[in-house]
């Protein structure tokens, strides 16, 4: 039986690779994404955005970040995705009271073949809730993690293959004017001599636009952004095990994924099972477990699901479970 097993999986690898040489999809044996970044090694940007010194590297409404990166064959690629590397989000009333509600506030990218931005070039990448906490220096607090790649997509056309691409990272969150508010970009050292990264002060939770873009450059760091393009693939992202273990005082849910390079899971309720919306923090990394006090979500009947999405943007979903609705009384 050993045998017989070995050679059909002898098999199927000879299939993969012959399948790519005769043309039939150079990514079809392994499919991988790309990126693009002012820094070529992305584990290199761990600066600031992990805690310690934070260099006022904050992601801000008063504050835009911009880089320039060179012309980019997308050949052979099926989606582009503008990214930033993010952490240290932080809760609404530390340190003169106790609310670790996260202060609240949209992360926006824009892509351009210019140093100039408006809002057909702009994109949502990321709510401040979503983000890694900062953590406290005296106490504990949900939420808190290393920072993170955030990911949003873009049309695979933005993306310039003959001219310079200009990225810029800002939010228009009123209350990120400052580094003890709001979340904070990710960085790395480079001694590359290139003058492509530049930092706007005099923005109002709107992107720069023309010469404003490229008010003060920045030497010897590159913050963490990024352009990832992802090939046509066939991968999948399986859900296992999910269940929902209702009690009268709480719901406890737990699931696993199964997918190549799982980077993030969540969980989602829908009343219909057709307007899905997401509910909780991301889960970064494994075991994925979850408990809600009753009614925390609704007190009426609704379904829950788990998902999870890998490197090339793959999402696989669980089966729905039914919650049932809350009794009076309870």
């Amino acid at each position: 039986m050993k045998k017989i097993i070995l050679a059909f999986l002898t098999g199927l690898v000879f299939h993969s690779v012959a399948s790519a040489q005769e043309g039939k999809g150079v990514f079809a044996a392994s499919p991988t994404p790309a990126y693009v970044a002012a820094e070529n090694n992305l584990s290199k940007f761990f600066l600031y955005a992990d805690g310690g010194f934070h260099a006022d590297w904050y992601v801000g409404y008063n504050n835009c970040w911009t880089i320039q990166l060179p012309p980019i064959n997308t050949s052979g690629y099926k989606k582009a995705y503008l990214g930033a590397k993010l952490g240290r989000a932080k809760i609404k009333s530390w340190p003169n009271s106790w609310d670790s509600t996260p202060i609240p506030g949209k992360i926006h990218m824009a892509i351009n073949n210019t140093y100039s931005f408006n809002s057909e070039h702009s994109y949502v990448l990321a709510d401040a809730k979503d983000l890694p906490l900062e953590p406290l220096p005296g106490d504990y607090l949900e939420g808190v993690d290393s920072a993170q790649w955030f990911w949003t997509p873009v049309p695979i056309s933005k993306v310039s293959k003959t001219d310079n691409n200009y990225i810029a990272l800002w939010s228009s969150g009123k209350d990120f004017v400052t580094s003890s508010s709001a979340p904070i970009v990710a960085a790395a050292m480079s001694d590359d001599g290139m003058e492509n990264v530049w930092l706007t002060r005099s923005i109002k939770g709107a992107p720069p636009s023309g010469e404003t873009a490229l008010e003060t450059p920045v030497s010897g760091l590159k913050p963490a952004i990024a352009i990832k393009l992802v090939p046509q693939n066939d991968f999948k992202v399986v859900i296992k095990g999910f269940y929902a273990q209702v009690s009268d005082e709480q719901i406890d849910t737990f699931f696993t994924a199964v997918g190549e390079d799982v980077r993030a899971a969540w969980l989602e309720i829908s009343y219909d099972k057709f307007d899905w919306q997401r509910v909780g923090r991301y889960f970064f990394r494994a075991p994925y477990f979850r408990s809600f006090s009753r009614g925390e979500l609704s007190t009426s009947m609704y379904y829950i699901r788990a998902a999870a999405v890998d490197s090339l943007e793959n999402i696989g979903y669980s089966n729905a479970i039914k919650i049932p609705a809350m009794k009076k009384g309870e």
